[in-house]
């Protein structure tokens, strides 16, 4: 029986010899291959802005027709009273409004012709008639009134209209007396 043993442990040593062994296999080594640099380009060019525009000149503007008006034959030759309200905007954007009727307000008190409603009296004067503040005196019975309780020899309508990057300047001169527009022009505005 021992025999047999040793014949049973040779026969499965031989059988287990001959088996393969499955050994992992001597790999290569993984290189890590980095990827290839993006091709170079030159950095974006920034976009060109348009040069900004210069402000609008509104003396230089609302000059030449503040001597054309008060040059015409029909204002009376002793001091009026005028009553100027701010330029109104009719253009499509957003407009220096404040400083355009400064501008036209100084013009028109340098020619010596007229003499403005102060701003205070106005306030007053639209409060006791029940203007509201915000009230741009579009209407023009509303304005004959307003001129009347003042005392006011003529009103001056101005408007902005057009593109508000060149807008155009149009002025009336109004008779209070009579509700006629004596003068009316219109201009360019000057940078």
């Amino acid at each position: 029986m021992k025999k047999t043993h040793w014949l049973f442990l040779v026969a499965a040593m031989l059988a287990l010899t001959g088996c393969q062994v499955n050994q992992p296999k001597n790999k290569a080594p993984v290189v890590v291959v980095p990827p290839a640099p993006p091709p170079y380009e030159p950095p974006p060019v920034p976009p060109t802005l348009p040069e900004p525009e210069k402000a609008i000149n509104w003396v230089a503007s609302v000059e030449p027709l503040v001597a054309k008006m008060v040059g015409t034959p029909s204002i009376e030759s002793e001091k009026g009273i005028l009553l100027l309200e701010q330029i109104k905007n009719n253009t499509s954007g957003r407009l220096a409004s404040a400083a355009a009727t400064e501008a036209l307000k100084d013009s028109l008190a340098s020619t010596q012709k007229f003499e403005l409603v102060p701003d205070d009296r106005l306030q007053e004067a639209r409060q006791a008639l029940g203007i509201q503040g915000d009230d741009s005196l579009i209407s023009r019975s509303k304005a004959m009134s307003l001129a009347r309780y003042l005392g006011a020899k003529y009103i001056v309508y101005a408007s902005a209209n057009g593109s508000p990057s060149a807008p155009e300047i149009t002025i009336q001169l109004m008779q209070t007396a009579t509700g006629e527009i004596i003068w009316s022009g219109q201009g360019e505005t000057q940078r």
